[in-house]
């Protein structure tokens, strides 16, 4: 608004000058000038209106360091000297042709991401009228965390899969216990009725906790997310572990990648300062313990940037427990 008053107090000028010197030439130039501007703004306003653009994204999930494109598709400034103009990732404006264009974004931060209406701007190919548009729906995008590359850790007990249970000992025996499994020489020599507790070689696989209660901040989680990621992806391609989540009352088994690590890969995205540490009374002997706390100096410093148009959601507050 402020550039096309001073665009109009031009022509207002010259013509001022022109009666006060009585210079038909300059009155001339300045009716020319005032005709200039006034077409300029006529063909940025009806560009404005038959402006049509859809935008797209190809993916609402990728892992940090991976771009995502954002697609558009420009229609209605055909045979008006005019342009429409993005602001790129630089911060800079850039032209867009009519037709098909993308626009790559890279997002260096695990978590959940906006991807705000994209700013446009319609302008006359003399670039004296401009007119400001946003296109496009609120997106949200969620960055995994790239796991970090691990040797693997020394398994804690059993590295087979199998479901076969073994005996583990006694305990009381529960109502509906299996017949088969009361222990009958402890009920024969009078004593307390007792059952025979059986664990799984599931139950014996290595066990990650991961532990954000005393984060310092989101590099902080970012750190731990890409740790505990890749302890979890060397485990399972050597046959399988168990992942303690933040609140979790019991560990997440997984022994197939392809189908359990997405699920568990979201979730280590979403990550949040404050979630509560371990559930009480978890055993925690043998596990590989990835604390918050514990993240380096060199990780805590605060990432670089976003580019323009994308911001993070992720806040501080409590990760939703797993029942």
């Amino acid at each position: 608004m402020r550039r096309t008053i001073e665009l109009a107090l031009g022509p207002v000028l010259l013509c001022a000058a022109a009666a006060a010197l009585g210079s038909v030439a300059l009155f001339a130039v300045a009716v020319g000038l005032g005709l200039l501007y006034a077409g300029a703004q006529m063909v940025v306003t009806r560009g404005a209106e038959r402006l049509v653009v859809v935008r797209k994204i190809d993916r609402v999930e990728v892992v940090e360091g991976n771009p995502i494109t954002v697609l558009f598709e420009i229609e209605g400034l055909a045979g008006l000297p005019a342009e429409v103009e993005l602001m790129g990732t630089d911060g800079v404006w850039h032209g867009l042709p009519m037709g098909r264009s993308s626009v790559r974004y890279v997002i260096n931060q695990p978590g959940e991401h906006l991807l705000e209406p994209s700013p446009m701007r319609v302008r006359d190919d003399l670039g004296l009228i401009t007119r400001f548009v946003v296109v496009g729906e609120p997106e949200t995008v969620l960055v995994l965390p790239e796991p970090t590359r691990m040797v693997s850790p020394p398994r804690q007990g059993s590295a087979a899969r199998t479901p076969d249970p073994e005996p583990e000992g006694l305990r009381t025996y529960v109502p509906g216990t299996p017949v088969s499994r009361i222990h009958w020489k402890s009920a024969a020599r009078g004593g307390e009725l007792q059952e025979r507790s059986f664990t799984t070689s599931v139950d014996q696989l290595p066990l990650v906790v991961v532990d954000t209660a005393a984060a310092a901040g989101p590099p902080a989680l970012d750190w731990t997310a890409r740790v505990a990621a890749g302890y979890v992806v060397e485990l399972v391609r050597d046959g399988g572990c168990r992942v303690l989540l933040p609140g979790d009352r019991t560990p997440i088994t997984l022994t197939d990648a392809h189908a359990q690590w997405p699920a568990l890969h979201r979730r280590l995205a979403e990550l949040r300062v404050g979630s509560p540490a371990p559930f009480p009374g978890t055993d925690l002997q043998g596990a590989l313990v990835v604390s918050a706390a514990q993240a380096p100096p060199e990780a805590l410093v605060a990432p670089g940037p976003l580019p323009p148009g994308i911001t993070a959601t992720r806040g501080a507050g409590v990760l939703g427990a797993a029942a």
